[in-house]
């Protein structure tokens, strides 16, 4: 049964170039690989292979594929054995040796594709808008992925041009974009799906929107917005110059997909009995995969050797994971193993040595921001003479105690800022920072977060510092009435820890009678600005610079130095997008 032309569509497709000569043997068997979920024992309601048509009024010639059909696949809220009936479809639309790909609901067709298509990716898509167009949302990846990072992060607006600092964009991958040019609205994301807000139309149309992106793609231009952004480089190239170090599941993603779509994660046992994986043991499951995993030399995951490892592939690189295969993900009535769900979805990320470059939703960036950027890093590094004699963070107790000890980070810290006008002691409880700070004069606001540990260049002990201070980056612009309330329900109290009452008064510095007035004219001081700082006494920035100028030379340096360098940029960035500074105290 053919009737294509009862097909309502809207504008949503991936687009590929081929990779060699596609015959008919390779469109069929891309048809018959999504149609595999076919319910048995039911014919194709629309079956068209190759037809060639000729659109007169817009002097079109294109060729078309179509499979429409039934498909089933379990309830799973249902005990019984039922089945959702659903319909399927795949259409290839050829157009000057481009192919258009819009499916829904059939089998899975990735392996195929790649190893006959070229993706046209997002990246190149969003070349096809000129500098009229108006960008409407945008999803960034940061370069990172330490688990005390930002990660990722979204904006909207009505055009983020001019709107957007991008600052920091040499280090974010653009993986969701939504552009308005004209009449039309298109989004694409990182995947190379275009989709454009259309109502549902004919096959012809949709042949003639092909046409149409396929012209603009010939015609496609730098884009000065989007140029800041990291940039897509071969994998080839960057793998002469450096090799993975770490890899990162984007468990978030992962669990959000299984969750939106019901997907069930099932696995075998030893009898061969198939089982699906409990609520416990899927937490469990995430939980292990946000873990960062080191990669070594031999591309085996450290810790992970005999069951885990990265595979080369000519344009790619993959998981190879024993335990990731065992578990299965039933999708579409067809089940997949989890570590190919991860893998098609683009669900994991991989840094190198070199912290230029990221693998990430199975393509390759580069920061263009380049290692320039490195002297901005060192330059939030502020040596403290004085933390080279630190023992500890907040020193020990007693019941008659006044002051934090000597030696005690917290005592630094307070000696440092003696000179602002209020030092109010947050530590403990619902806390926003362990020390707020005001300086009328200055004009500034201080959140301190302090760290004692030995002198080292590991990133684990700054993760979790730079993980409060961006946790708390909102609470740095509080309001007048706020912060009354706190020093209502907080700071009138004596500071006590470890079940020792002392009589360090919570209020450090500053007198309270006056705190109203000069709160005020602080918050509406126009030269008002906030510092975000991390007190860490175990960084020292002269052994940070001497492997930071290592990176700058190109020469090659350990893959925890690497991380550091992530963590504090990512720290850093994330303070500037909340317009505040940075600052990191530390050993000389």
């Amino acid at each position: 049964m053919k009737m294509p032309e009862r097909l309502e569509l809207t504008k949503n497709a991936h687009f590929y170039l081929p990779k060699n000569e596609i015959t008919d043997e390779i469109i069929r068997d891309l048809l018959d690989e999504a149609s595999n979920n076919l319910e048995e024992g039911k014919d194709f309601l629309i079956d068209v292979f190759r037809e060639e048509k000729f659109v007169e009024e817009v002097d079109l010639n294109y060729i078309y594929s179509v499979k429409v059909f039934p498909s089933v696949r379990p309830v799973y809220f249902l005990d019984d054995e039922i089945e959702d009936r659903i319909h399927a479809y795949i259409i290839i639309i050829e157009y000057s040796n481009h192919y258009a790909i819009l499916k829904k609901s059939c089998s899975n067709i990735s392996e195929l594709v790649k190893d006959n298509f070229e993706l046209i990716s997002g990246t190149e898509l969003s070349r096809t808008f000129d500098h009229n167009a108006e960008y409407q949302k945008m999803a960034l990846r940061n370069m990172t992925i330490s688990d005390r990072a930002m990660r990722a992060r979204s904006y909207e607006a009505a055009d983020l041009k001019g709107l957007l600092s991008t600052h920091s964009a040499g280090r974010s991958i653009p993986y969701y974009l939504k552009i308005r040019q004209g009449a039309s609205t298109k989004s694409i994301s990182g995947t190379g799906r275009i989709v454009e807000a259309s109502q549902r139309i004919s096959i012809d149309d949709i042949a003639q929107w092909v046409k149409e992106q396929v012209n603009l793609l010939a015609n496609a231009a730098d884009n000065e917005f989007l140029e800041a952004f990291a940039k897509k480089v071969e994998l080839n190239d960057v793998l002469a110059l450096t090799t993975p170090n770490a890899l990162l599941i984007e468990s978030t993603q992962l669990a959000e997909r299984i969750e939106k779509d019901g997907l069930i994660i099932k696995y075998k046992s030893r009898r061969g009995k198939t089982i699906t994986v409990s609520n416990r043991v899927k937490n469990q499951l995430f939980q292990d995969l946000e873990k960062t995993y080191e990669i070594d030399v031999n591309y085996d995951i450290v810790g992970h050797t005999a069951d885990a490892k990265i595979r080369k592939n000519p344009k790619t690189l993959t998981i190879q994971s024993k335990k990731l295969s065992n578990l299965r993900v039933i999708e579409n009535g067809k089940d997949v193993t989890l570590q190919r769900f991860i893998v098609k979805n683009g669900f994991y990320s991989i840094t190198f040595s070199d912290p230029k470059y990221m693998y990430f939703m199975g393509a390759c960036f580069q920061d263009s921001s380049g290692v320039s950027e490195i002297n901005s890093i060192l330059d939030i590094l502020k040596p403290i003479d004085e933390m080279v004699q630190i023992t500890s963070e907040k020193g020990s107790f007693t019941t008659n105690q006044q002051s934090f000890e000597n030696g005690s980070m917290f005592e630094l810290v307070e000696r440092i800022h003696q000179m602002d006008d209020y030092i109010f002691c947050d530590d403990l409880g619902i806390e926003w920072a362990d020390h707020i700070t005001f300086n009328i004069q200055d004009g500034s606001i201080s959140f301190i977060h302090s760290k004692h540990g030995d002198q080292t260049t590991s990133a684990s002990k700054l993760h979790d510092v730079v993980g409060q201070g961006i946790k708390n980056l909102g609470n740095m612009f509080f309001t007048q009435q706020q912060f009354m309330q706190r020093i209502e329900n907080k700071y009138n109290s004596l500071y006590s820890n470890s079940g020792t009452q002392t009589q360090i008064h919570r209020v450090r510095a500053g007198n309270l009678t006056n705190i109203e007035a000069n709160l005020s004219g602080l918050l509406k001081n126009y030269q008002l600005h906030r510092k975000c700082i991390l007190s860490c006494s175990f960084m020292s920035k002269s052994a940070i610079e001497t492997e930071f100028r290592k990176i700058q030379n190109g020469d090659p340096v350990a893959g925890h130095i690497t991380q550091l360098l992530w963590i504090i940029s990512s720290f850093a960035h994330a303070v500037r997008d909340m317009n505040s500074i940075p600052i990191i105290y530390c050993a000389p």
